[in-house]
């Protein structure tokens, strides 16, 4: 059964008392995002931290009880410096000469043209002729602490919080608990912090740079 109507307004109002503005406020943050729905799903994981922080807070929970929120702030955060990191490499910097190397890597390329007229052998195993050449790597199979190293290269995010933002995407990996357990990790309210101490001013640095580059 849920709380009394009165109490459950009472946690309400305590939770939004102190945040700087509604949902739409927090959408607004990344106005730099053209993707709208993006833009606003980004507004919403925003808000939703904010307020999971302070629901905490009004609910005085310690300990284990304490585990879940703080989980679910990194979740978000990380989330968000995901979605806008890569969102700017692959649209407003996707001809970037740090992004175009960002996507690349050396890959063997099998060519058959000799193949009927070779059969080579290592030991027992057959050899195969191939090229060396670059190739394509996919965004989403390239390395989170790669894309913010290039995002720190390009200019948009500065280098004193990058390390930071790392670290707490290196947390939110710990959603898979047999990983938190063999890495011996856990997630602290001081991390979640960190991660939220870490987003205005990146969301700043954006925003200046983008309007100082035109891009």
């Amino acid at each position: 059964m849920p709380l009394e109507e009165s109490i459950r307004n009472r946690i309400h109002d305590y939770c939004v008392r102190d945040l700087p503005g509604d949902i739409q406020w927090h959408v607004d943050k990344f106005s730099f995002i053209d993707d709208e729905e993006l833009r606003n799903r980004l507004g919403r994981a925003f808000y939703s931290a904010r307020y999971a922080y302070k629901l905490m807070e009004a609910t005085f929970v310690q300990g284990d009880e304490q585990h879940p929120f703080v989980k679910f702030q990194i979740m978000q955060y990380a989330s968000i410096y995901e979605a806008v990191i890569t969102n700017l490499l692959w649209r407003n910097f996707k001809e970037h000469p740090e992004v175009l190397q960002l996507q690349a890597h050396k890959a063997y390329k099998p060519v058959n043209a000799l193949s009927s007229l070779t059969n080579m052998k290592y030991g027992d195993e057959k050899l195969f002729m191939c090229v060396y050449r670059n190739a394509k790597t996919p965004k989403n199979s390239i390395p989170f602490k790669d894309k913010v190293d290039c995002a720190v290269r390009i200019g948009f995010m500065n280098a004193s919080y990058s390390e930071d933002i790392k670290r707490t995407y290196e947390l939110r990996n710990l959603a898979h608990i047999e990983t938190e357990a063999s890495k011996q990790l856990d997630v602290e309210i001081e991390q979640s912090k960190h991660a939220y101490w870490r987003l205005s001013p990146f969301l700043e640095d954006v925003e200046e740079y983008l309007e100082t580059s035109n891009t």
